[in-house]
This record gives C-alpha cells, structure tokens and sequence, in this order.
C-alpha cells in the first residue's frame, strides 16, 4: 500500500509525538484557567491569566501547522484507502476547521481580557472558552489516533 512507505510511517510518528505535545499543553491551559478566579464582591486573582496568555499563544503557534501538516501527510493519504476512511478524513478536517475558529475566539477574548468592563465576566467567558476548547481538541485527537491507530 503506497501509504505505507517509510517517509510516511516517519511522518505519522511526528503526528503522533505532536498529539502528546498537544496533550500536555491542553493540561496546562486547564491548570491556569482553573487558576483564574474572580467573585465581583470578593476579589480577582489574576495568577492564571499570564500562563492561560502563555499556553493560549503557543498553542495559536503551534495547532494551525499541527493540523495542515496533519491533513497533508496523513488525512489525504489515508482516505484513499476506503470509502469509509475517505468519510473520517473529511469530518477531520472539519473539526480541525471547528477547533481552530474555536482557538481564535479564545485569542481574542485573551487579547480583550485586560480591557474587559466587567472583569467577573469576562474571566467566566474566557474559562468556559478555554475549556470547551480543551475538551474538543482532546477528544478529537483522542478520536484521531483510535481510529488511525493502524497508521499512527
């Protein structure tokens, strides 16, 4: 099978070491927005928000290419395979296309959070962004290499 070749076995391990990076800055970006409390009648502790800054950004370096190198070198060869990989590879890429519109909600809210009116909510936006975002990329990624797991 032509997608088996070496190039691609050696391409598909990067996805896959990727995908563990990926992980583990999801991890991250969780702890810090955990770290970010604010109760309008009490006080805000803003300890989390540089790090959800820092983890945010990196991961708006690091998850457009992820997901392009992902559709070039895996996604496109494997849905040559069958008509049902052809089926997975195309909702794939659309959640790709989902969770990167999702990443630039995200950055935009960070970008946004300093000048907020109401800091209290502006910080549970940002929270509930960031976590919808964190559990769509890992499920996702999760889904990805199960059902490429004879690929990856």
């Amino acid at each position: 099978m032509a997608t088996l070749t070496a190039e691609f076995r050696a391409e598909t391990e990067r996805i896959h070491k990727e995908h563990l990076a990926l992980e583990q800055l999801l991890t991250d970006l969780d702890v810090a927005l955990d770290r970010l409390i604010c109760y309008s009648e009490v006080f805000t502790d803003m300890a989390g928000a540089d790090e959800v800054r820092r983890c945010g950004r990196l991961l708006a370096q690091v998850l457009p290419d992820h997901c392009r190198r992902g559709e070039a070198t895996l996604l496109d060869r494997v849905s040559d395979v069958s008509p049902q990989l052809r089926a997975f590879c195309q909702e794939m890429r659309q959640e790709h296309a989902v969770v990167l519109a999702r990443l630039q909600r995200l950055t935009a809210t960070l970008d946004e959070l300093d000048r907020a009116e109401d800091l209290p909510e502006a910080i549970w936006h940002l929270k509930d962004q960031g976590k919808e975002l964190t559990a769509e990329l890992r499920r996702h990624i999760a889904v990805e290499e199960r059902e490429l797991s004879g690929f990856l």
